[in-house]
């Protein structure tokens, strides 16, 4: 199945895959070579992108940067052996826990993932990097937030944003290594950027007209479930009470990435309600010891 391929600058090119989950991917074409940021999650996709790279960037691939350590984002990156590889040091850590793993799992029940193996990135960094290459400035940003180790990857001279998945068509919060203060602090870093538009880590390619509505809409909708999750528990309501507020009445549609937007939504509600029942436990517990 052929990928998505969009043009959102002059010298920068979105890939979108047809296969899973709507993740993009991203090229930007210099006279010295190409910066790769991020890969598809099937072989056949990344070796259309390298494909499309050898016809318009005849100098190769030069950098692949892995904004994330999630197998979606990084699988094709052994595709590429003679770039490099950049990341945040966290990625790196999370690849090396957890990748090969989770990758000899999914190998059992996707034959496609047979041919990848993990790389690891050896150019690694812990808060900021700039690649300069052609003419071109690419400021990768540590945002966590949604994982310690998410970044995002701005554009200086097309004014793009590669967002991974700080952006997304509803935020993610219930991995155990989410933090929501993180991330509405990384959301509302945003706005320091002059934006042309941003690429999500999924779904569609947010225009500039777009960009800062969707940047404030992502930061409320976290404020918002946050709020009802609090309001419901001082209430005395139950889960099954929390799963009645659907993704639509946070101002999100549930259409995007084949539908699973409710499926998101409604795991950020059960994760923000186990926190906030053990930190209220844990609030009772030390109220009840300060008292003894």
């Amino acid at each position: 199945m052929a990928i998505i391929r969009t043009r959102v600058a002059d010298d920068t090119w979105v890939f979108t895959s047809e296969l899973y989950l709507e993740v993009n991917a991203g090229l930007v074409v210099t006279e010295e070579g190409g910066i790769l940021i991020d890969t598809l999650p099937f072989p056949s996709e990344t070796k259309q992108i390298i494909d499309f790279a050898n016809r318009v960037c005849p100098q190769g691939i030069k950098y692949v940067i892995n904004t994330v350590a999630h197998a979606d984002h990084v699988y094709g990156s052994y595709l590429l052996p003679d770039a490099e590889l950049v990341a945040h040091e966290y990625c790196r850590e999370l690849l090396e826990k957890y990748a090969f793993t989770s990758l000899e799992e999914a190998k059992e029940h996707t034959p496609e993932l047979r041919p990848v193996h993990i790389r690891l990135p050896k150019l690694v960094f812990n808060e900021g990097m700039v690649i300069r290459l052609g003419g071109k400035t690419v400021h990768i940003i540590n945002t966590p937030g949604p994982s310690p180790d998410v970044c995002a990857v701005h554009v200086r001279e097309d004014k793009v944003l590669f967002a991974s998945d700080l952006m997304m068509p509803v935020p993610i919060i219930s991995s155990p290594l989410s933090d929501i203060e993180q991330y509405r602090r990384s959301l509302a870093n945003l706005h320091d950027y002059n934006l042309e538009s941003i690429v999500q880590g999924h779904g569609e390619i947010l225009l500039r007209g777009e960009v800062t509505s969707s940047i404030n809409s992502s930061i409320k909708y976290l404020n918002d479930i946050q709020t009802t999750v609090e309001t419901l528990m001082d209430n005395g309501g139950t889960k099954h009470d929390l799963l009645q507020n659907d993704v639509e009445q946070f101002g999100r549609s549930r259409i995007p990435l084949g539908g699973l937007v409710q499926q998101f939504h409604n795991s950020n509600l059960l994760h923000l309600w186990e926190k906030a029942r053990l930190r209220r436990r844990q609030e009772r517990q030390a109220l009840r010891e300060a008292v003894n």
